[in-house]
């Protein structure tokens, strides 16, 4: 009864744990909003509040809906290896060098909910 017991709260654990990864189980990433919003503050926020260097400006809804058309795939590419457009230029990891993949994905999924626009995937 007892490794049972134990057999049961281990898994629960574990469950608990992975799915907390921010993976939905299909391999897609979820956005963690709280997360998003911390590292934009980190890091994000010093181009996008205003649009400094040519950066899409959080209040800049047409830019924002230009950006989210290329696809969430495409947008977290160009965030972690750097990118540039017509506007200027994003930074590898937007000077962000420590943010992981997940962070990268959720500071996006932040900025565009405060823009008000969504991408596909």
């Amino acid at each position: 009864m007892k490794t049972i017991l134990k057999i049961t709260l281990v898994s629960a654990f574990v469950s608990l744990i992975i799915s907390s990864c921010g993976s939905s189980g299909s391999g897609e990433m979820v956005a963690n909003l709280e997360n998003g919003k911390v590292i934009y503050n980190k890091a994000c926020i010093a181009c996008h509040w205003k649009g400094v260097a040519g950066a899409a400006a959080l209040e800049d809804k047409p830019r924002w809906e230009e950006i989210a058309a290329k696809g969430m795939t495409v947008l977290l590419e160009h965030s972690i290896k750097g990118y540039t457009g017509k506007f200027g230029v994003m930074p590898e990891k937007g000077t962000c060098l420590d943010c992981s993949e997940q962070d990268m994905y959720d500071a996006i999924s932040f900025m565009m909910g405060e823009a008000g626009v969504t991408a596909s995937k």
